[in-house]
């Protein structure tokens, strides 16, 4: 545990965020000092236009979590919106990097984060199976997601790694409990991941796989984001991509057919790629319809050890915690 002058001042870009906020638990449990970088003032925050006026007030380390959620169903796919997407990564980022790389006593540390889509898009049929892919791996196709997610690296990389030391984090699909302690808002993806609202609708009987569903499903539980994000912070050594995703990776159908049963409920069948593709909009539907099977390779030769590296014990973990919390 960090006391004293092992404290640390962690800045968080997006901080507000469902994983911001879980993260922002564990270190100030450990006694670090956290201040958030965010669109509104407050106590313990900072503005982007603070960070872009003032440059950085002195840290350890500078996380980015900051960027709308591309799935957030409350906004329909439009070009306006397309381009809040982008303007929300890039422009924080480019925000960021800027103070950095002009402060005169830079952070040790710059953690910046994007998703397991960098790695691209590949329909695949039935019968043919997808192939592994590390932090080593190019990507295997190009879509808006990819193409997003390299953007969004491509101005991280722009700090001085001569200055600070530079992670690269790779997010999967977050796990996280409904109404966790990580955040108090219902309303979108973006602040509570997307597991409550698989849950919901499952519960209500609907469950569905998406498109053929045998797409793989990169998911991650967000205790095991946050472990990262920690050993990411406090190892020397960790440099460069790494995958935060869980090894124990499974197909949208497996996944559909394990939290069924778990909600003693029966898989109905598939939602079509048409319908889905006409809901979400063709850009954004590959995220649902198509798949990467990532592997957390330089993850786990790091030395981080996975509290959960298989989906049971995931989905046990989170429905155990709904379930605790309903009764109280």
């Amino acid at each position: 545990m960090n006391k004293g002058t092992d404290s640390k001042h962690i800045i968080i870009g997006g901080g507000s965020g469902f994983i911001g906020r879980a993260l922002t638990m564990a270190l100030r449990a450990r006694g670090d000092v956290v201040t958030w970088v965010s669109r509104d003032a407050g106590d313990d925050r900072l503005t982007w236009q603070d960070i872009a006026q003032h440059g950085l007030p002195a840290c350890d380390v500078v996380i980015n979590l900051a960027g709308k959620h591309i799935l957030d169903m409350s906004r329909r796919w439009t070009k306006s919106y397309r381009a809040e997407v982008i303007s929300s990564r890039i422009e924080t980022t480019n925000i960021l990097v800027d103070a950095i790389n002009a402060s005169s006593t830079t952070p040790t540390v710059f953690i910046s984060t994007a998703g397991k889509c960098f790695y691209g898009s590949q329909a695949f049929r039935a019968s043919e199976q997808y192939f592994d892919l590390d932090e080593h791996s190019a990507p295997v196709g190009v879509d808006f997601p990819a193409e997003l997610v390299s953007m969004w690296e491509a101005a991280a990389d722009r700090i001085d790694t001569a200055k600070v030391r530079h992670a690269k984090l790779r997010f999967g699909i977050v796990l996280s409990s409904r109404d966790n302690e990580y955040s108090k808002r219902r309303s979108k993806i973006g602040a509570r991941g997307i597991f409550p609202m698989l849950q919901a609708i499952f519960q209500r009987g609907l469950c569905l796989s998406m498109g053929a569903g045998v797409q793989p499903f990169p998911w991650v539980h967000i205790d095991d984001v946050v472990g990262i994000c920690l050993q990411a912070i406090d190892n020397p050594d960790m440099r460069g991509i790494y995958n935060a995703v869980s090894p124990g990776i499974v197909s949208n159908n497996d996944f559909t057919k394990l939290l069924a049963r778990k909600l003693n409920k029966s898989v109905l069948g598939h939602v079509p790629g048409w319908l889905i593709k006409a809901v979400v909009g063709a850009e954004r539907s590959t995220i649902l319809l198509l798949g990467q099977r990532v592997k957390p390779t330089r993850t786990q030769e790091s030395g981080y050890v996975f509290r959960f590296p298989k989906l049971e014990a995931c989905l046990d973990d989170l429905l155990a915690l709904n379930q605790k919390r309903s009764q109280i």
